[in-house]
C-alpha cells in the first residue's frame, strides 16, 4: 500500500496543549492502520456518462446519489442501477437547467436539489422534477461572473439562500430572483477583495457567521454585522480553500493548495478561538518513490474524529492528523476496479451505508463495499416509484420524478405499467420487492423485477403498494400510489340500478298496458256481450209476456163462457193486477224477491179461481230473508208453477197441492216448487195422445234465460227437477228445486 508522509507544524503554545490528545488518538490509529483494497464500481464515460469532468455529488432523502458534469454533460440522477440525466431545455430556459455545465449540487433534505452552475442556480424539487433557475441572466447579478455559481446553502432563519461564486458572496432573498452581491465597501490593510468563492458553511455554533473558503483563502462573514473578517495562514503564501469542515470542536479544515506548487498537496487546520494553525502536507510513496498527490480538492470525517478522508488530484485516502500517516490510492492500471485514470478526484461522499463515492474526470466510482461506515445505515430510504407509463397518454406529459399524488386516468387509459426502485442498495442483486395493487390483487406478489404490468383495470380507485428489504433485513415501510381510473357509464353500480329500475319499470308498465288492454278488450267484449245477452233477455221477456197472456186470456175466455158475469169481473181484476205487476217487473233487470212473490201469489190466485178450487197451494218464506232487499231476475219462477199447475195438477181429479217455498242460504236462495200432480212421464203421455195442453213454451224460455243470467252477471243459478215416487215406484208428482244467487245491485 502507498504511505503518505506528513509533515506538520504547531505553534509552541500549541504543543502542550495537544499532547494529551495525541497519545489518545496514536491509539486510534490502528483502525486505519491500512486501507482496504480499492474496489469499486465504475460509472464511467461511455454511451450514458458523454462527457468529463465530474466535479460533485450529492444522496438526497430518498437515497439517490446526484452528480454532475463541468464539462457541459448535465445532471444526472443515479439509483443504483440506471441514470437519469438533466440536460438544458432550449423551450424552457427558465424551467430548466441554467448550464449544462455544472459544478456543484447541494441536498439539504428539505425535498430541493439546489444545482450550481456556469450560468447561475437551479432548484430542482425532488419529487415533481420542476425546475426554477435563479439568476441566470446578466441583469440579475451585481457582476457577469457571479454567474458561475459553486456553493448554495438555503438559510431558513435569515429567509434567503447564501451562495458562492467568481464574484464573491451573494444572496438570494425568498421570493426573488435577484443575485444580491455582498462584497465589502473597504478592505482592510492586506486583506484581499474575498472573490471567487470556492466553498462555504455556516458556523455550528454562531448561525450568524459564515465561512468562505475563496481563490484567496479563508473568510468568516458576520451576517448581522456585514461585516468580513480575513484569516490568512502566515506560514506560506496565500492558499486556494477548495472545500471546508468545521469539526466538533469548531476547528474549521481546509482542503487546498499553494498557487506556486500545485502539486504538493496540503491540509490546513484553524483554530478560531487563537487564531491559530496547523499544516499537514501530503506525499505518497509509490514504487520506492516519493508522489506529490496534487492539491487537496476535498476532505471528509472518517470514523475517527482526527481521521480524515482526503482526495487530491491524484489520489484518494486517509489522513491520520495524529500519527502523521497519509495512506492513499492511487490509479493502477494494473487493477481494472480501482480508481480511474486521468484523476483529478474533485468530490467525495459517504452514501447512507457508509460506501464512499469519488468523482473523478473520466466518472464516478463507489465503493463495493462499506467500509466508510459504521455498518448500520443511516436511513433506509422507502421505495421510489420512479415511472408509471399508461396507455394512450399524451406525448407531451409532464412526468415527475417520484410518483407519489394519485394518478388519474381517463376512460380509454387502462394498461399501467409501474416502475420502482430500491434506491442504491448495497449490493443490487441482493434486493427483494413485494407489491400488491389493491382493488384488483388479492394478495402480495414477490419478486426480484423493478417493473409490473397491469392491463384491462376497470374503471375505479386502486391503491398501489410497494415495499422492499435488503438480503435477510426487514421489510422496509410501503410506498403507495393512488390510481384512479375514470368509469365508463356502464361501469358505475347506479347505471345498472337505474338500468334495472328502468328495465324494470317498462317492463311492468309494458305488461301492465297489455294487462289493461286485455282487460279493456275483455270489458268491451263483456260489455257486448252483455248488450246482446241483455237484448237477448230483452226478446225471451218478449216472447214470456205474449205466452203468458195468451194463457191468461184463454182462462179469461174460459171463465166468459162457464161463469157467471161477478166470477168473471174477480178474475179480471186479479188478472189487470197480475199483468200490470209483470208489465212493471219486466222494465228491470232484476226485481226485489218481494215484487216476484207477489206476483207469483197472484198468478196463483187466478189459476186457482181458473180451477174452482181443484188443488190447495201453500207459500212459505224463510223468516231470515230480507225479501225487500234481494234481488233475482223477473219470472224466474212463474214458468216453473205454471208447469206444475197444467201439467201436473190441471190432470189431477181432486187433492191437488202446490207448495211454494224460499230459503236461505246464504250468498243464494232456494226455492222449492212442489206439486203432488200427475208427474212429468203421465203428462209426456197425455200431452203426445194430444188430450193436454201444448208443450210448454216458458220452461224453454226460462232456461234460456237462466242460461243469459249465467252469463251477463258471472252467477250459476241451478235448476234441479226431481221426479217423487211412492213406495210402489208410482208417480206423486215433481219437486223442482231452483238455486238462484243473490245479485249486487251494482252490478245490475
Amino acid at each position: 500500500m502507498n504511505l503518505a508522509k506528513l509533515s506538520f507544524r504547531f505553534a509552541p503554545a500549541m504543543i502542550w496543549k495537544y499532547l494529551p490528545m495525541g497519545v489518545f488518538c496514536i491509539a486510534l490509529q490502528t483502525l486505519f492502520a491500512q486501507l482496504p483494497p480499492a474496489s469499486f464500481n465504475q460509472l464511467k464515460r461511455d454511451e450514458r456518462l458523454l462527457s468529463s469532468f465530474y466535479h460533485c455529488l450529492a444522496e438526497d432523502e430518498y437515497g439517490f446519489i446526484w452528480f454532475g458534469s463541468r464539462h457541459g454533460g448535465g445532471l444526472y440522477r443515479f439509483d443504483g442501477y440506471d441514470l437519469k440525466t438533466f440536460v438544458v431545455d432550449p423551450s424552457r430556459l427558465h424551467t430548466s437547467l441554467s448550464s449544462n455545465m455544472i459544478n456543484t449540487v447541494f441536498s439539504y433534505g428539505d425535498g430541493n436539489l439546489y444545482v450550481g452552475t456556469h450560468g447561475g442556480i437551479t432548484i430542482l424539487n425532488l419529487v415533481t422534477g420542476t425546475m426554477r433557475c435563479y439568476a441566470d441572466e446578466g441583469s440579475k447579478v451585481p457582476d457577469y461572473i457571479a454567474l458561475y455559481t459553486e456553493p448554495i446553502i438555503p438559510d431558513p432563519k435569515h429567509e434567503c439562500i447564501w451562495i458562492g461564486n467568481a464574484y464573491g458572496l451573494c444572496k438570494l432573498m425568498n421570493g426573488s430572483d435577484t443575485l444580491l452581491g455582498l462584497r465589502p465597501g473597504k478592505l482592510a490593510d492586506g486583506m484581499p477583495e474575498p472573490k471567487g468563492v470556492i466553498d462555504l458553511l455556516v458556523d455550528r455554533e454562531d448561525e450568524n457567521m459564515l465561512w468562505l473558503g475563496t481563490i484567496s483563502g479563508l473568510y468568516s462573514y458576520n451576517i448581522d454585522a456585514n461585516a468580513y473578517q480575513y484569516h490568512p495562514y502566515e506560514g506560506t503564501e496565500t492558499k486556494v480553500v477548495m472545500d471546508l469542515h468545521q469539526d466538533e470542536k469548531g476547528d474549521i479544515w481546509i482542503a487546498g493548495d499553494a498557487r506556486s506548487s500545485p502539486q504538493r498537496g496540503q491540509v490546513l487546520r484553524y483554530h478560531p478561538d487563537d487564531h491559530s494553525w496547523n499544516e499537514y502536507k501530503l506525499s505518497v510513496d509509490s514504487s520506492g518513490h516519493t508522489l506529490l498527490p496534487g492539491e487537496a480538492y476535498c476532505i471528509m470525517p472518517a470514523m475517527s474524529k482526527e481521521v480524515f478522508w482526503v482526495s487530491t488530484r491524484k489520489s484518494v485516502g486517509v489522513l491520520n492528523t495524529t500519527t502523521g500517516a497519509y495512506e492513499a490510492w492511487i490509479y493502477d492500471p494494473q487493477k481494472p476496479d480501482g480508481l480511474l485514470p486521468n484523476e483529478f478526484f474533485r468530490a467525495m461522499l459517504k452514501d447512507r451505508h457508509g460506501r464512499l463515492w469519488i468523482s473523478s474526470w473520466q466518472g464516478i466510482q463507489y465503493a463495493k463495499n462499506a467500509f466508510a461506515g459504521n455498518g448500520k445505515p443511516a436511513f433506509t430510504p422507502r421505495i421510489a416509484i420512479t415511472e408509471v407509463k399508461i396507455s394512450n397518454a399524451r406525448a407531451d406529459m409532464i412526468e415527475p420524478l417520484l410518483y407519489q399524488e394519485m394518478v388519474q386516468l381517463r376512460k380509454d387509459q387502462r394498461d399501467v405499467s409501474i416502475r420502482y426502485v430500491f434506491p442504491n442498495p448495497l449490493d443490487t442483486r441482493n434486493v427483494t420487492y413485494t407489491y400488491q395493487l389493491e382493488g384488483r390483487d388479492k394478495e402480495w406478489t414477490t419478486t426480484d423485477q423493478r417493473h409490473v404490468q397491469y392491463t384491462g383495470l376497470h374503471g375505479g380507485e386502486y391503491t398501489f403498494l410497494v415495499r422492499g428489504k435488503e438480503g435477510n433485513g426487514e421489510w422496509g415501510e410501503i410506498t403507495r400510489l393512488a390510481i384512479s381510473i375514470e368509469k365508463t357509464l356502464t361501469e358505475y353500480v347506479t347505471f345498472w340500478i337505474l338500468l334495472f329500475l328502468l328495465g324494470g319499470s317498462m317492463i311492468i308498465g309494458t305488461t301492465r298496458y297489455f294487462i289493461s288492454r286485455t282487460r279493456k278488450e275483455e270489458q268491451l267484449k263483456a260489455e257486448f256481450n252483455k248488450k246482446v245477452s241483455e237484448i237477448e233477455m230483452q226478446a225471451l221477456r218478449a216472447q214470456m209476456n205474449p205466452h203468458f197472456l195468451f194463457n191468461s186470456l184463454n182462462s179469461i175466455k174460459y171463465y166468459a163462457l162457464s161463469k157467471d158475469k161477478d166470477a168473471t169481473a174477480e178474475y179480471l181484476t186479479k188478472f189487470a193486477l197480475l199483468v200490470r205487476t209483470i208489465l212493471n217487473n219486466s222494465k228491470s233487470h232484476t226485481i226485489s224477491l218481494k215484487d216476484e212473490l207477489e206476483a207469483l201469489r197472484l198468478y196463483i190466485e187466478i189459476e186457482h179461481l181458473r180451477l174452482e178450487g181443484k188443488f190447495a197451494y201453500q207459500i212459505d218464506i224463510d223468516s231470515g230473508i230480507r225479501i225487500e232487499q234481494a234481488q233475482i231476475p223477473p219470472m224466474i219462477l212463474q214458468p216453473f208453477v205454471e208447469n206444475a199447475i197444467w201439467h201436473g195438477l190441471m190432470h189431477k181429479t181432486a187433492g191437488g197441492k202446490l207448495l211454494v217455498q224460499v230459503k236461505d242460504l246464504g250468498t243464494q236462495i232456494q226455492c222449492i216448487i212442489e206439486d203432488n200432480g200427475v208427474g212429468r212421464a203421465k203428462a209426456r203421455e197425455i200431452q203426445q195422445n194430444g188430450s193436454g195442453h201444448k208443450k210448454s213454451v216458458g220452461i224453454q224460455i226460462t232456461g234460456d234465460r237462466i242460461a243469459l243470467i249465467n252469463r251477463i252477471y258471472g252467477i250459476d243459478t241451478q235448476v234441479h227437477i226431481i221426479d217423487l215416487m211412492n213406495s210402489k215406484g208410482e208417480a206423486e208428482g215433481t219437486r223442482v228445486i231452483v238455486n238462484i244467487p243473490l245479485i249486487n245491485e251494482d252490478e245490475v
